[in-house]
């Protein structure tokens, strides 16, 4: 890719943008504003993206990296939620390398859901992503513990969801549209001439105004905040559900299929998930009141490792390496975060479109119904047909080439934007990135970023 794309650009646009008009401001960063942005540029609209933090910083790179249609949703009876989620996946793992089938063991044993219900819901999920396969239990031989009766196979894919985000960001950057990391939207006036947003660059303290025609709020799990500045009352309200991953070496949970299961403690259903030197496990499920919740309690630790541990007796707690953690959005009904729908609202009052819940997943419906609501508010023709496309790809290099590159081409401002987003070593490691710290350095240092 010929056009640069770096925290040098990223001043230039801001000086672009100033008390200037746009059609739409997207505000938040994460996979549903990637997604929007991607399709509106590639639409020629004239598009700003606002995000608070860097691209991807918020549950769009706390997620479990799964992209599934939500087996446990069949017991809840969203078979329609189901079959649209396997055929974004499908369509996903099929045209992105970003994204990879994996198979999953899904284990039988006193604590799952009967081998025959296992059976049938497997075979239902095979049938809406568009196979007729009838899933085959597998005795245990071993693998597991003697309290595992067996399991059955099936398929579903991960992704890097951080690269997920940045991909499509810089796909709609490459479209026109102006996308910049470090800039919040901190406060809206409406006027006889139209909309301002008041947007403020984190990096250098300065505050700039911008006139969108169409305000989105794809803020996730900050949307309630949103709203709030945007002066509108959600209706039902979002919940927000924490999601703890905790990440062990691979010799001590030395899989190479992914694996679902039941924890004995609570029967949630919890993933084991081998990515390389690491294995993710988890997740917990819990309400917050707070989008900026990001604390693992050692109450968390133990109620995954104790989890995990039923199956893999050695795992203690001292071998976690690391966590991250997700806050989903979610906006229905229900008291049990486990219970409460996955998928996603529009709200649209006066000229702001709010996307509430979601998961990444189902991003692209979430963007193309998102794009045709705004076709609606501007009065001017979106096609959302096939997209959003990913049209960019990080080239195969050299660890220095590659950083080199994603500093010029994927707009990190801080080094620890590549570390935890770019590169996600800090998750993907089991020195949580320290070897690469000083090549990515050298590179920062070399290419004049802001600061370290």
């Amino acid at each position: 890719m010929d056009m640069e794309f770096s925290y040098r650009t990223r001043t230039s646009d801001i000086e672009k943008i100033k008390g200037k008009q746009c059609d739409v401001l997207i505000v938040g960063g994460g996979i549903t504003g990637a997604g929007v942005a991607n399709i509106l540029a590639a639409n020629g609209l004239n598009v700003v993206l606002a995000e608070k933090g860097d691209f991807a910083s918020g549950t769009s790179s706390g997620s479990s990296k799964l992209i599934h249609g939500g087996l446990r949703y069949l017991a809840q009876g969203e078979i329609m939620e189901v079959r649209s989620l396997l055929k974004e996946r499908n369509y996903l793992t099929a045209n992105t390398e970003i994204v990879k089938p994996m198979d999953f063991h899904i284990l039988v044993d006193q604590y799952s859901w009967r081998k025959g219900t296992l059976r049938f819901g497997l075979y239902l999920y095979n049938l809406l992503s568009g196979k007729f396969s009838i899933p085959r239990f597998r005795e245990n031989q071993g693998l597991y513990p003697e309290s595992v009766e067996g399991y059955f196979v099936y398929s579903d894919s991960y992704t890097d969801d951080s690269l997920l985000v940045i991909s499509n960001i810089v796909t709609a950057k490459m479209h026109g549209a102006l996308c910049l990391n470090y800039v919040e939207a901190v406060e809206f006036v409406t006027r006889d001439s139209g909309s301002q947003a008041i947007l403020l660059d984190h990096t250098t303290g300065e505050r700039f105004m911008v006139q969108p025609e169409v305000i989105i709020n794809a803020a996730g799990p900050w949307a309630g905040e949103l709203s709030s500045k945007l002066d509108l009352k959600l209706e039902h309200g979002l919940k927000l559900s924490k999601g703890i991953h905790l990440v062990v070496p691979a010799e001590k949970i030395p899989v190479k299929n992914a694996i679902a299961f039941r924890t004995y403690i609570d029967k949630r259903q919890m993933f084991i998930i081998p990515r390389g030197e690491v294995v993710h496990i988890g997740t917990t499920d819990t309400f917050t009141s707070e989008p900026d919740d990001f604390e693992v309690t050692d109450e968390d630790i133990e109620y995954v490792v104790k989890s995990v541990a039923k199956l893999f007796p050695s795992l203690r707690k001292e071998d976690v390496i690391t966590s991250f953690c997700g806050i989903r959005p979610l906006f229905g009904e229900g008291n049990d975060p486990g219970t409460v729908t996955r998928d996603f609202e529009l709200r649209m009052k006066g000229n702001v479109l709010s996307i509430l819940g979601g998961k990444i997943t189902n991003y692209r419906t979430a963007s193309r119904d998102a794009a045709l609501k705004v076709s609606e508010m501007l009065g001017r023709a979106v096609k959302t047909k096939g997209l959003p496309i990913i049209e960019y790809k990080r080239p195969d290099m050299s660890l220095p080439e590659r950083i080199e590159y994603e500093i010029y081409h994927e707009c990190p401002v801080y080094t620890e934007d590549i570390m935890r987003r770019r590169e996600a070593a800090r998750i993907y490691t089991l020195d949580m990135g320290k070897s690469i710290e000083p090549v990515v350095r050298e590179q920062a240092l070399k290419a004049g970023m802001l600061k370290e």
